[in-house]
């Protein structure tokens, strides 16, 4: 058996191999996983162009929002012209129906005219028909 010095000594050698054989992996592991000068400068380039990336995704949602207040405003105003278009249609189509119906009502007399004509000189006719004797 060991004595108790030999076992301080025991320990304290297992102790340090533990705290160097750490260090060790901790160095290796920290080799292994550190990105190389390429992969930096790729991590680099990456980062510029997302950058690039949101700078033109914002200018494009600026450019879409607008074209969409743009397309409004045109919408607006087809639609008070086509409001204006019928305002002036109805007026016109009143003026014009308007003229048809004064139109209609003269051809109407002018029927009623022809109508009467033939009976009004049938009826002369008969009138003037000397009576014949019986």
């Amino acid at each position: 058996m060991l004595s108790g010095s030999e076992l301080t000594t025991a320990i304290a050698v297992v102790l340090m191999g533990a705290v160097l054989v750490g260090v060790l992996l901790h160095w290796f592991w920290t080799y292994l996983s550190r990105p190389k000068g390429s992969d930096t400068s790729r991590l680099d380039e990456m980062a510029v162009r997302l950058h690039e990336a949101d700078v033109a995704r914002e200018e494009a949602e600026e450019a879409h929002r607008q074209a969409e207040a743009l397309l409004a405003r045109r919408d607006a105003e087809a639609a008070e012209r086509i409001a204006l278009m019928q305002a002036r249609m109805g007026g016109e189509n009143a003026g014009r129906e308007a003229e048809l119906t004064k139109e209609l009502e003269a051809v109407r007399l002018e029927l009623e005219a022809a109508r009467k004509g033939p009976r009004t000189a049938r009826q002369r006719v008969t009138k003037r028909k000397p009576k014949s004797k019986r």
